[in-house]
């Protein structure tokens, strides 16, 4: 029985979500324009792979765009992530689509729960994201790395 508990527990995503706990902020990028739209938002990202995350806020409306319920099945309308560089490079970005989201009942500091999916990544971007869970990764315990 403990074996199978072990197995189902298991992390069995070709990309694993790794536990990172980052600030960012967030905000809809219009693919039309390129460029930004007015509003932002703070958050949060946890649970992180190279293929998505899980966004913390408590910001669902932006500026008049829901994050779900607008969300744009064509993609002039995207989600642009900016994680703030701490050594004065410039911030990381990347886009991403809102898969889902749930409200926490309980009392937290960030109440809504998005689900991302990252899209548009170059080959050199994923590179770049993987050396960056790489280097705010918490170490895993028993000695073994797992491949993202």
């Amino acid at each position: 029985m403990k074996a199978l508990k072990k197995f189902l527990r298991k992390e069995r995503r070709h990309y694993p979500r790794h536990p990172i706990y980052t600030e960012v902020e967030f905000y809809i990028w219009d693919t039309v324009t390129r460029r930004p739209r007015p509003n932002r938002a703070k958050g949060c990202l946890t649970a992180v792979s190279v293929k998505g995350a899980c966004l913390q806020t408590n910001e669902l409306l932006i500026g008049g765009h829901h994050l779900l319920l607008d969300n744009d099945p064509e993609g002039k309308a995207v989600l642009m992530i900016e994680n703030p560089s701490s050594s004065g490079e410039p911030a990381w970005k990347v886009q991403a689509n809102v898969i889902s989201y749930n409200k926490r009942p309980e009392r937290r500091r960030y109440q809504f729960d998005v689900r991302l999916q990252f899209v548009n990544l170059s080959s050199e971007e994923m590179k770049n994201m993987e050396k960056w869970i790489r280097s705010i990764s918490p170490p895993q315990s028993g000695g073994e790395s797992e491949p993202l």
